[in-house]
């Protein structure tokens, strides 16, 4: 697991970096395009090639995001009937339902890591041969790894975000506690202050859970071999 090359890989090709977040800001178009990508990222990671890849072949990235789709969904059903199963069991059903979830989460990973590498539907939903993915050390620590700088790192971004909406309500929270009068125009000046930055903390919000998806589908695929 070379978590160096993880968070260097979304920056080795800024082309392809600034496409991909374009298009994934795109109602619909992220649907049918981020997915298969991130696939190819994964691919191309567990064939030792650590540049990020482009978007040529655009068909064949909307078939690997349907893929990845109907793998997902398929996923979830079966997430949902074995929960509903064990959670109808007496005293001990809720803390089975915790368990077979942090499970569930792993083998979902792996299924998607199997889809990355074979582009089969019918191989990333062989439940056995998944599982014996799932189950392989080096794989469980490089998902829980990840999981964790990517908790911090949007942790960080959400108290910057708040810093930042905090600052822009500081005039009306100043006046408001000094006991003076705030005006129609000084509300709507910071109306507009506030939509501006709600647009660009969004914004923001996107480009690093795009650099992060990244990320995570480097690092996982890294150890998935």
């Amino acid at each position: 697991m070379d978590i160096g090359t993880a968070f260097s890989k979304p920056f080795s090709n800024i082309t392809n970096l600034i496409i991909g977040i374009i298009l994934s800001i795109i109602p619909f178009i992220n649907i049918i395009t981020i997915p298969g990508y991130m696939l190819r990222i994964a691919n191309r990671t567990m064939n030792k090639k650590n540049e990020l890849p482009g978007f040529d072949n655009f068909g064949e990235l909307v078939v690997e995001s349907i893929k990845a789709i109907v793998v997902l969904i398929v996923y979830v059903i079966i997430y949902a009937i074995i929960s509903a199963i064990l959670g109808f069991i007496p005293y001990i059903g809720g803390a089975l339902v915790v368990i077979w979830s942090i499970i569930f989460a792993f083998i979902a990973i792996a299924g998607m890591m199997t889809l990355a590498e074979t582009k089969s539907i019918g191989a990333a939903l062989n439940i056995p041969e998944v599982f014996g993915k799932a189950k392989s050390a080096k794989f469980i620590v490089a998902v829980i790894i990840g999981a964790i700088i990517v908790a911090v790192i949007m942790a960080i971004i959400l108290v910057i975000v708040g810093a930042i909406f905090g600052a822009s309500m500081l005039p009306v929270i100043m006046a408001a506690a000094a006991g003076g009068a705030i005006g129609p125009e000084v509300i709507m000046g910071m109306m507009g202050t506030l939509v501006g930055v709600g647009i660009i903390s969004g914004v923001i919000m996107l480009v690093v859970l795009y650099i992060l998806a990244v990320f995570y589908a480097t690092i996982v695929a890294e150890s998935y071999k």
